[in-house]
């Protein structure tokens, strides 16, 4: 039995020399009574902390019953409980929607709206009448992709020729050319860079228009060159020898 203020202790100086079985009985009792204390503290923490404890922010809480949602202890709504921001919901039900909660059927979310996508289409976050079955959004429009062609945000009615976009601007692809951002009449021309060429005329070395030297005409970097004449040495035309 532990009692405060306990020094007593076995007389004879023999028992120490000798660790008699009295001196070990004595230092257990002693050693029992200075740990007690801790132990007990700590078996009760033990004991108390359930063994699904979790942390959210600086709050314990028991993960089987409750969840954490962006710090704040919430209780489980059902088996898959999910958070929408610091509120806890049951995805079968809702939906969350840019942090806010909505009604869930046959909709999905639209910005922090919900829209249904038979009937509407989402753009950029906003709920948009369809206009056909395969409607695409240009921006925060709705078109009709065989009706209208987008470009760079830029809606192009098609009218039955426009089918290719340069930069924010349709052409039709079959009579023209986009070439550096530009629209170009074709007239058998392509392009060099950003620039056009005429190749019965000229050749395009590494996007520069430079003019033929012969039926046989070859680049050297950005140079052209006849190499029945010259030679490419290192990007650089030489002579021949």
């Amino acid at each position: 039995m532990c009692r405060r203020g306990f020094t007593s202790s076995p007389s004879s100086p023999a028992l120490w020399s000798s660790f008699t079985p009295a001196a070990a009985a004595w230092m257990y009792r002693r050693l029992s009574c200075l740990l007690l204390p801790a132990v007990m503290i700590l078996t009760f923490t033990l004991v108390m902390q359930p063994a699904t404890a979790a942390t959210c922010g600086s709050t314990t809480y028991d993960a089987t019953r409750n969840v954490c949602c962006s710090g704040v202890v919430r209780p489980k709504i059902g088996s898959s409980t999910q958070c929408c921001g610091t509120v806890a919901y049951d995805p079968t039900q809702k939906l969350c929607c840019s942090g806010v909660l909505q009604s869930k059927g046959s909709n999905l979310c639209c910005g922090t709206g919900t829209y249904i996508p038979f009937f509407e289409v989402c753009c950029s976050g906003f709920r948009r009448h369809r206009i056909g079955f395969h409607d695409k959004c240009c921006g925060t429009v709705a078109y009709a992709m065989d009706l209208s062609i987008c470009c760079n945000g830029q809606l192009w009615r098609r009218g039955g020729i426009l089918d290719a976009c340069c930069g924010y601007y349709a052409y039709d692809s079959d009579t023209e050319i986009c070439c550096g951002g530009q629209i170009w009449a074709k007239l058998d021309r392509q392009c060099c860079g950003n620039d056009i060429y005429y190749p019965t005329w000229d050749v395009c070395c590494s996007g520069s228009v430079q003019s033929k030297r012969g039926s046989s005409t070859q680049c050297c970097g950005t140079v052209s060159y006849d190499p029945k004449q010259k030679a490419c040495c290192n990007g650089v035309v030489k002579s021949k020898c």
